[in-house]
């Protein structure tokens, strides 16, 4: 038997991977048995995807493993973007032959990007990646799709189950995702198949990786953050320093939260979530939202850049006037993700409750949690503030 992944080499996908090598199915089982292979499917030559994923995930940290459980890897070259994945009918067979289990990590997220681009490799890769489950009857899928799926509903508790495009989106990211899940229910009813839907929220950690291996959504603020207040050569006489102060607002709601969820406790209560949707019999799709039981407010992100930058102050405001160039610029870039990522409404976990079991919650995500996560560094930003 075997399991399938795609994403393997990415922020959350790593980490999946990582424990499907710690786990029970790659142990020893009874005499005569073998270890059960794991089909890594990605991007470029067998041996380059296989550098990228063991370098994402030899550097984790997590549950041990064993050296042997290198070997249970089997790469594949695959492409979400094209038909049957880039994969040859001989080599779709093989794939799905003996496969217990296909689990669907892979996506773009590019909140601003190119419509186009994101609907083929959200949309119609996960399209292909059905085409390859139902090539496996007996595999039981898990698909890692998204909370913001429920778009701009920004206010109100969102069930597990929940799922519309009555309120319409903030990205094109979300609404490729919701379309994917409507595509999954739509081929579990007509298929008389099961999945897992897992719906993670905004995740983080606080150990920031090096260059070259997976980053996380936040490291996309950090950047933001330094490209606009950091000078590459020489200060910026043109910064509107006050008394040793800067001064920056931006445009969001004052009183919005953030579902922010450390990215290895999202990992572990995934694993637990598959193992429960194993155990389920019937058929049709168990949605369960990998969220933080509390919100994120603002306040904790502003004092986290603040131990960064100690003269930056953050405030919150409907709309920005007369921006100034600083503020103007954070808008231009940054303005979709506060769109993305704040909002009033919370999550409904009781699926996930019931199928973690005893896995206790996570602990806060803090200003001094997001210090760590932010500082790409190690080590706080003196420059331009």
């Amino acid at each position: 038997m075997s399991v399938v992944i795609t994403g393997a080499s990415g922020f959350l996908g790593s980490r999946v991977l990582r424990h499907l090598l710690a786990g029970e199915a790659g142990k020893a089982g009874e005499a005569g048995e073998t270890r059960e292979t794991v089909t890594v499917l990605g991007r470029g030559s067998p041996e380059t995807l296989r550098e990228r994923v063991e370098a994402a995930v030899a550097w984790l940290d997590g549950p041990p493993i064993a050296p042997d459980a290198w070997r249970r890897l089997r790469y594949v070259s695959a492409d979400l973007t094209r038909p049957a994945l880039g994969l040859t009918p001989e080599q779709l067979a093989e794939v799905a032959a003996d496969a217990r289990e296909v689990w669907h990590c892979a996506a773009l997220l590019h909140l601003a990007g190119d419509q186009s681009e994101l609907f083929s490799t959200n949309v119609r890769g996960t399209r292909a990646v059905l085409d390859l489950a139902e090539r496996a009857p007996d595999a039981h899928l898990v698909h890692v799709s998204t909370a913001f799926v429920a778009g701009r509903r920004d206010a109100g508790h969102i069930m597990e189950d929940d799922l519309s495009d009555a309120d319409g989106f903030h990205t094109r990211y979300e609404e490729t995702k919701y379309t994917a899940e409507r595509m999954i229910r739509a081929w579990t009813a007509a298929k008389g198949r099961r999945a897992v839907i897992a719906r993670p929220s905004l995740l983080v950690a606080d150990r920031p990786a090096p260059a070259g291996l997976p980053a996380q959504p936040l490291d996309y603020v950090a950047r933001l953050v330094d490209d606009t207040l950091r000078p590459r050569t020489g200060p910026l006489p043109e910064l509107p320093m006050r008394g040793g102060v800067l001064p920056m607002r931006l445009q969001g709601d004052p009183n919005g939260t953030m579902n922010l969820l450390q990215a290895d406790y999202a990992a572990e209560a995934l694993m637990r979530v598959a193992a429960a949707g194993r155990a389920r019999t019937g058929v049709g799709v168990r949605t369960v939202h990998i969220t933080h039981p509390r919100e994120v407010a603002f306040p904790a992100a502003r004092d986290a850049l603040r131990d960064l930058y100690p003269g930056l102050r953050l405030t919150v405001v409907p709309t920005v006037r007369n921006p100034s160039r600083h503020e103007a610029l954070v808008i231009e870039h940054a303005g979709h993700l506060l769109d993305f990522g704040v909002q009033r409404r919370t999550y409904d976990r009781t699926h996930l409750r019931e199928d973690v079991g005893d896995l206790p919650e996570p602990p806060d995500v803090d200003a001094a949690y997001l210090s760590r996560a932010f500082d790409r560094d190690g080590a706080s930003r003196t420059a331009a503030v």
